[in-house]
């Protein structure tokens, strides 16, 4: 009997275990801490809207530029730029708390 593969099936095994590794970086990637999950979502449930009319963190108004909008934790949240975001996530509980004091 002859045990050797065509090349045809040994590149469909290859490209098939490529696409399992990439599938599983993906996974494991996106559940790591620090990803920025703006520009996704995961799962199917809406985020909570955002229920303030200014900066979770520096109680700014959003009126010098275009918000940054993410969503942590299932709550969508808006900050007035990025230098605000680079300090929710140092400690994220600390602004969340203001959503639980409206």
């Amino acid at each position: 009997m002859n045990d050797t593969k065509s090349p045809v099936t040994v590149a469909a095994l290859a490209f098939a275990g490529a696409l399992i590794v990439t599938a599983a970086f993906g996974i494991v990637g996106c559940s790591s801490s620090g990803h920025d999950h703006s520009s996704h979502s995961h799962g199917s449930a809406a985020a909570k809207p955002y229920p303030l009319t200014k900066c979770i963190v520096s109680d700014d108004a959003f009126d010098h530029g275009k918000p940054v909008l993410f969503v942590y934790d299932g709550q969508e949240i808006k900050l007035c730029c990025q230098d605000c975001r680079k300090d929710f996530d140092k400690d994220p509980a600390k602004y969340l708390s203001k959503l639980n004091s409206k």
